[in-house]
């Protein structure tokens, strides 16, 4: 995998990530509509990412302020969510991990020709 692959698949995983945080952080928010990212191959060993907005109600809840006595909550689903940030998490940490070796190689071998 070269630098570039890695920096672009930590792009995605950051971007996952921070959709996530999006939807955690409006779960309460009525009417929030969630989203998610799927993590896609790209051209030339990139990765790429397609955020997807979920359009599905959420469910009716009573609301004194709504004139009709219901208003509808937000669609997050926070057991999905949770579920989703420990591989999203390992696949950032592993590609961080990558360009740290790599850039660790390179010093080695530059080190080498000094």
């Amino acid at each position: 995998m070269n630098i570039g692959s890695s920096l672009s698949a930590l792009n995605a995983f950051s971007t996952k990530m921070d959709v996530t945080a999006k939807n955690v952080a409006n779960v309460n928010t009525d009417g929030y509509k969630s989203s998610s990212v799927a993590i896609v191959g790209g051209q030339e060993q990139t990765v790429k990412t397609n955020i997807v907005k979920d359009n599905s109600p959420g469910p009716l809840v009573p609301s004194q302020s709504a004139k009709n006595g219901v208003v509808e909550a937000s669609n997050v689903d926070m057991v999905k969510e949770m579920t989703q940030l420990p591989p999203t998490q390992i696949g950032y940490n592993a590609n961080l991990k990558m360009m740290e070796t790599n850039f660790q190689m390179q010093g080695t071998l530059l080190n080498m020709f000094a």
